[in-house]
């Protein structure tokens, strides 16, 4: 007798135990779902964002090309003028190297005629 009310308590238990079960299994396949519809929401979500940031690295990717166009252009400008700098400089120079003598020469020579108009007026006070 206390052996068939054991296996009456064991046979209810087993059956609470699968109830609990189907009740548990039912919610973890709720939670599936959920799940599975939240991460359908966030794919379709995700889809514009993907075309945002295609057509971002699309504008970026022209900025960047307009820029390099720029900066080549600047860099082209900069090398013409420091060309035009540097034959600015080198004609300088030559026209420097081609006043400096004569002007030199010019210098001394009235240097000479100085000290001679001394000499001479020098000479005629005594």
């Amino acid at each position: 007798m206390i052996f068939q009310i054991f296996q009456v308590l064991l046979l209810a238990s087993a059956s609470a135990l699968c109830i609990a079960l189907v009740i548990y299994l039912h919610r973890i396949a709720k939670s599936f779902e959920q799940m599975q519809a939240d991460i359908s929401r966030m794919a379709d979500d995700i889809q514009p964002m993907l075309h945002s940031v295609e057509t971002l690295t699309q504008s970026i990717n022209e900025i960047t090309i307009f820029v390099k166009e720029q900066v080549d252009s600047i860099s082209w400008i900069v090398e013409s003028i420091k060309s035009r700098v540097v034959n600015l400089l080198e004609v300088e120079r030559k026209i420097r190297e081609g006043i400096e003598g004569p002007v030199q020469n010019l210098t001394t020579n009235l240097n000479a005629v100085k000290k001679g108009i001394a000499a001479f007026v020098q000479r005629l006070k005594f």
